[in-house]
C-alpha cells in the first residue's frame, strides 16, 4: 500500500508541473498561467453508529471511537466560463489516508486502513484578503483493507454475523468515497493559507457485495495550502483595469453558453447494474432503471426538473436463494417492476450536472409482499386468506427501509450525475437509495433535447 500511496502522490504533483514545450524546451507560458494550489490536511472525527459497526466493537447504541486521516490535494485554477458561474470556483485531485481503527477497543483491529483517490470542486461562498469560506464537494473511491472476507474464517462466513473477531460493515476492498466538507481558509503571506474545515465523508460499495452498511464519519480538518504562483494573486483583473475590450470568440465557449441560455431539456436515459441483497445468499441480481424527465434551467449554474423513474429489481423475484430473504414467496416477474415520479433539482457546471431526486411510487406491489414474521397485520390477513393494500402512502421504518427482509417504502431518493457528449448523448452515474440504505449503483446513457 506505500507504494500505491507514493505513485499516486509521484502523479498527483506531475498533472500540477507546467508542460514543456517539445521545441524550445522551456515551459509553456499559457501553462504557468494556471494557478495551482497544494494541500496538505489532517483530519480527526468519529464514526457514526448505525447499530453494526458501533455493536460489533462494544459500543451499542453510542459513538464507536476516533478516526485519523491525512490527505495531499492539488487544486486547479482554470479560467473556465462554467467556473467563474460558480463564483470562480476551482477543480482538484486528493489522495487521503484513514486510521479507521483509531478505536477504544482497537486491539481487535476490523476496521484496518483505507485509502481514497477522489476528484473535488472548490466553491468559495465569500473571499477577502485574509479570509476565505466556501464547500467542496467531491466523489470518488476507497480500498479498504478489513472487510468481511478477510476477517472472517471460511467456516464463519456464512454460519453468523455474531462473531466478535469478524468485520461486519463492508464487504469488499473497493467502495465508493463521499467527502463533503465546508472550510474556512485565513490565507497569511507569500502564497501561504492556513485552513479549518468539517465534513461529513462516507465509504460504501453501493450494495454491489454484502454486507454493506459502509462508514459514515464526521471530521474536523486542519490544513495548510501553498500557491507558488502567490505573486500572480495581486495581479488585477480586466474589470478593474477597464480593459473591457471584445475578446477572440471561442466556439466551444460560445456553444456551451447557447446550451445554457436554453430554458428547457428534455432526457431520457437506460441505466444497469446489479447488486446483492443478503450476504448467505450469495446470488448478485440484476436491476434497471428508465428515466424521462423535463428540466427548467432556471439558472447557468441550477435547473430543476421532474420525470418518472420506472425501476426493475430481479432481487424480488422468486428465486431459489438459499435464505430467502426478500420473503417473496410465489412472486413473479411483474413484482420486479416499479414506477414512481420524482422532483428532481440538479446543479450545473458546463456540461456536467448533479442531480438530487427525490420520488414516490405510484405503482410498488412489493410493499403488499412484507416479511410474515415482521407484519402482524400481514399474519392476521394471511390467516383470512386476504393480502394487505396498502395506498401511496403509509407508515414504515425510515431508518430499516430497503435492508433486506423490510419493505421499501412509498419515498426514494436518487442522486445523478451526467456528463454531455456530442450528438446530443450523455453518460450518467446514478446510486438510488431509500434514505439510509443504498438499493444499487448503476451506470447508463442517454439523450437529451
Amino acid at each position: 500500500m506505500r507504494r500505491v500511496i507514493f505513485l499516486i502522490l509521484l502523479s498527483l504533483t506531475a498533472l500540477s508541473l507546467p508542460a514543456q514545450d517539445r521545441k524550445s524546451g522551456s515551459f509553456s507560458t499559457e501553462k504557468e498561467r494556471l494557478k495551482v494550489d497544494y494541500r496538505l490536511s489532517l483530519r480527526a472525527g468519529m464514526i457514526m453508529p448505525d447499530g453494526k459497526v458501533d455493536a460489533m466493537l462494544g459500543r451499542t447504541g453510542k459513538w464507536p471511537g476516533p478516526v485519523a486521516s491525512g490527505e495531499f490535494a492539488v487544486t486547479f485554477h482554470p479560467k473556465w466560463a462554467s467556473l467563474k458561474d460558480w463564483n470562480g470556483a476551482s477543480i482538484g485531485v486528493a489522495l487521503s489516508y484513514w486510521k479507521l481503527d483509531c478505536t477504544r477497543t482497537g486491539e481487535k483491529d476490523l476496521l484496518g486502513h483505507a485509502i481514497a483517490p477522489y476528484a473535488f470542486v472548490d466553491i468559495p461562498f465569500y473571499t477577502s484578503k485574509h479570509f476565505e469560506i466556501g464547500v467542496r464537494p467531491g466523489i470518488g473511491c476507497s480500498f479498504i483493507t478489513k472487510t468481511y472476507y478477510n476477517t472472517a474464517t471460511p467456516e464463519q462466513r456464512y454460519n453468523t454475523l455474531q462473531a466478535d473477531n469478524i468485520n461486519r460493515s463492508v464487504g469488499s476492498v473497493f467502495n465508493f468515497f463521499f467527502p463533503e466538507a465546508m472550510y474556512f481558509n485565513f490565507p497569511i503571506r507569500n502564497g501561504w493559507t492556513i485552513g479549518l474545515a468539517a465534513g461529513w465523508y462516507h465509504m460504501s460499495n453501493g450494495s454491489i457485495r454484502q454486507p454493506n452498511s459502509g462508514y459514515n464519519m464526521f471530521m474536523g480538518e486542519l490544513s495548510v495550502r501553498y500557491r507558488p504562483q502567490h505573486t500572480d494573486d495581486t495581479t488585477p483583473s480586466d474589470e478593474q483595469t477597464g480593459d473591457t475590450k471584445q475578446k477572440p470568440i471561442d466556439n466551444k465557449r460560445e456553444s456551451l453558453k447557447a446550451l445554457q441560455d436554453k430554458h428547457c431539456e428534455i432526457e431520457f436515459a437506460l441505466s444497469g447494474s446489479g447488486r446483492q441483497v443478503y450476504y448467505k445468499d450469495r446470488q448478485t441480481f440484476f436491476c434497471s432503471e428508465i428515466q424521462l424527465a423535463a428540466y427548467w434551467r432556471a439558472h447557468k449554474i441550477f435547473r430543476l426538473g421532474g420525470g418518472v423513474d420506472v425501476f426493475y429489481d430481479g432481487a424480488y423475484y422468486d428465486r431459489a436463494t438459499t435464505f430467502k430473504k426478500t420473503y417473496l414467496n410465489g412472486a413473479t416477474q411483474s413484482d420486479c417492476w416499479r414506477l414512481g415520479v420524482s422532483i428532481q433539482p440538479e446543479f450545473v457546471i458546463g456540461k456536467f450536472t448533479a442531480g438530487f431526486h427525490f420520488g414516490v411510487y405510484l405503482l410498488d406491489p412489493i410493499k403488499n409482499r412484507e416479511a410474515l414474521e415482521k407484519s402482524d397485520d400481514y399474519k392476521r390477513l394471511w390467516e383470512d386468506h386476504q393480502t394487505l393494500n396498502k395506498g401511496v402512502f403509509y407508515s414504515y421504518d425510515l431508518i430499516k427501509a430497503g435492508s433486506a427482509g423490510y419493505p421499501d417504502g412509498w419515498l426514494y431518493t436518487q442522486i445523478a450525475l451526467r456528463y454531455r457528449l456530442p450528438y446530443h448523448l450523455f453518460v450518467q452515474a446514478i446510486m438510488k437509495a431509500h434514505l439510509t440504505k443504498v438499493e444499487f449503483v448503476a451506470a447508463g446513457v442517454g439523450v437529451y433535447l
